[in-house]
């Protein structure tokens, strides 16, 4: 594999984020979650009239396929 500069760097914060949580996995996906929980902009919506939208572009398509 070809390492450069990036992928190091991405590899480094990986390691530093398990390393903060004591690599416990549930510790890991917990701390998203409560990111997602203070943060007052929703990052996706899909409780309302756009995801009907999405849902029906994605089934169209598969019907256009068959």
């Amino acid at each position: 594999m070809v390492e450069n500069e990036i992928l190091r760097e991405v590899w480094r914060n990986q390691d530093a984020f398990a390393k903060r949580h004591r690599y416990d996995l549930d510790a890991m996906v917990e701390e998203p979650r409560q990111m997602e929980r203070r943060c007052s902009n929703k990052l996706v919506d899909r409780s309302g009239e756009a995801a009907k939208k999405a849902r029906r572009r994605k089934r169209q398509r598969a019907e256009r396929r068959a």
